[in-house]
């Protein structure tokens, strides 16, 4: 794991230790503070260099958490910011978006600090600069993480689930029920034969999707209030045509089923970021990285990445969504390839891209000749028109 440094705020003595234990014996490589006074809190915020994690307690003395992060978030935006309560009602309760990052549940474990602190050393091995990171850090529209989102991770990253057991924690959302109902009937998947049951959708759509699809789902509804509903239908519709898109086309290309779900979920949850946008969009906050944010200094793609990441997403998918708007690629043959796959289908839906003046460009600079023939042999007419 990348060195991460950490400053922890509770005025609980005993806890204090209890937590710099419980995170040594999992990670002793990271850097720990720790205090029980806020001024020297803020003190150690402001002159402490590289911080990545700040950590406090909800119940404080002079002030709560929540304003304690609140704080932090303009003090020094760049740290993720970690909340540790015994209440986790509050990942529901809370209405001011961009304050709290992640959620410590008390009693916590090693496997919830292992957790916490594997997201944070991904998020800062992932090719932010250091402004762009300070400015994700400073969003306004950053989504509360949905306690449903962490069930369905649970359970998908147990050793023992089926399919019925993800089917009852998706139907305690009926929005999600009915959206997967439609989306696993629907063309975009292909399915030929209908269906009304939750189980057999979850088994068609497959894990992979059905997480990249409840994620989309539940990021709108954390901005109900400020995004219409017909909006987000229509970005929905579009991911969704787009999603399909790269499936099909990776399909053609002669990828495994697996590969195509991967490629699928990233080109769905790429639009994370724009629905985040959006909902920034609508905001009266005139604060200046808000506004940079929302005048596209900061793709769409680097906020899916930087929410998801916190989210506990593949680093994978992750690099994908920062990398598939170029042919840079990467070091990874297997991530450069899907990297190409995602580009050529973006740029013939969204920037019209003539299929063959795209080819001859692919061609040029050295893209895979198999991806380059499937542009010419592939069915754009049914996705663009």
């Amino acid at each position: 794991m990348k060195a991460i440094k950490v400053i922890i705020l509770d005025d609980d003595a005993f806890l204090l230790k209890v937590l710099q234990r419980t995170i040594h014996r999992a990670f002793p490589e990271v850097d720990i503070i720790t205090t029980a006074d806020i001024d020297e809190f803020w003190q150690l915020l402001s002159t402490t260099k590289d911080v990545d994690l700040v950590l406090s307690d909800y119940l404080m003395p002079q002030m709560n958490g929540l304003d304690i992060l609140e704080q932090c978030s303009s003090k020094n935006p760049y740290p993720v910011r970690a909340l540790l309560t015994g209440d986790m009602r509050l990942s529901t309760m809370i209405q001011q978006p961009n304050i709290v990052h992640a959620y410590l549940a008390k009693p916590f474990n090693e496997a919830d600090i292992a957790a916490l602190f594997n997201n944070v050393a991904a998020l800062k091995s992932l090719p932010f600069a250091y402004n762009v990171r300070r400015q994700l850090g400073a969003m306004i529209s950053f989504p509360v993480y949905p306690l449903i989102l962490k069930e369905l991770r649970d359970l998908v990253q147990s050793d023992e689930f089926d399919l019925h057991d993800i089917a009852h924690v998706v139907s305690q959302e009926p929005i999600i029920t009915a959206k997967l109902l439609q989306l696993a009937n629907s063309a975009y998947l292909g399915f030929v034969r209908p269906t009304s049951s939750i189980d057999e959708a979850v088994s068609r759509l497959g894990t992979t999707i059905l997480m990249a699809i409840t994620t989309s789902l539940l990021v709108a509804k954390n901005f109900e209030s400020s995004i219409p509903v017909d909006v987000h239908e229509k970005q929905l519709n579009i991911a969704a045509n787009y999603a399909s898109c790269v499936k099909d086309f990776a399909k053609l290309a002669g990828f495994n089923l697996h590969d195509q779900e991967l490629l699928f979920s990233v080109a769905l949850l790429s639009f994370v970021g724009k629905i985040i946008l959006l909902s920034q969009a609508q905001s009266d906050v005139s604060d200046e990285h808000a506004q940079t944010i929302s005048d596209g200094y900061v793709s769409a793609n680097f906020i899916s990445a930087y929410v998801l990441k916190l989210w506990g997403y593949d680093t994978k998918i992750c690099n994908l969504l920062m990398s598939c708007h170029d042919l840079a690629g990467t070091d990874d043959n297997e991530l450069t390839l899907f990297n190409h796959m995602l580009y050529i289908v973006w740029q013939i839906i969204f920037d019209e891209q003539p299929p063959m003046q795209l080819r001859a460009y692919c061609d040029s600079k050295g893209v895979d000749p198999l991806l380059c023939h499937v542009i010419s042999e592939f069915d754009w007419h049914s996705y663009t028109s």
